[in-house]
């Protein structure tokens, strides 16, 4: 009779870890990242705040800019490990890669390129649902600056 269980509680073992194991896998990996660019022009003349940028005060402020633009809002799906391009003004692309997803924290490749040039080509991570500011090139007498979000679907 011990033979008989042995059987079936094995087979019901191995399924569960068979669950599991996916269930953490998908949990790492999800099927998509929600990325959204703020392209913002921050500048030295006058004092101007866009109000559309509201509650980014804190994360602008250490860029010592006077004035800060909103110029582009650009929101796209990113299938996991497939990049995406987005326009920034000025004839450059921004490309993002989700890379890896551990601990609530989603990774990123960003590369900011203009023509065949490459601007940035790094990898950050950044918690689930968050953002990071980069600071970009010249552009129109301030400079660009970036704000990447990132949500994992």
């Amino acid at each position: 009779m011990l033979k008989k269980l042995r059987s079936p509680a094995l087979l019901f073992s191995l399924a569960f870890l068979t669950v599991a194991g996916w269930l953490s896998a998908a949990e790492k990996n999800p099927q998509s990242v929600q990325v959204r660019i703020r392209t913002i022009l921050g500048g030295d003349k006058g004092d101007e705040f866009d109000p559309k940028l509201k509650g980014m005060e804190q994360q602008l402020k250490p860029l010592k800019h006077r004035s800060y633009r909103l110029l582009k809002d650009d929101t796209q799906t990113v299938p996991w490990q497939d990049g995406k391009s987005f326009e920034i003004p000025g004839g450059r692309s921004l490309t993002i890669t989700p890379q890896d997803f551990q601990d609530n924290r989603i990774g990123l490749k960003v590369r900011l390129t203009q023509g065949d040039k490459p601007l940035i080509d790094t990898t950050v991570k950044i918690a689930n649902k968050g953002n990071f500011i980069l600071g970009g090139p010249a552009h129109e007498g301030g400079s660009l600056v970036l704000s990447i979000s990132a949500a994992a679907q």
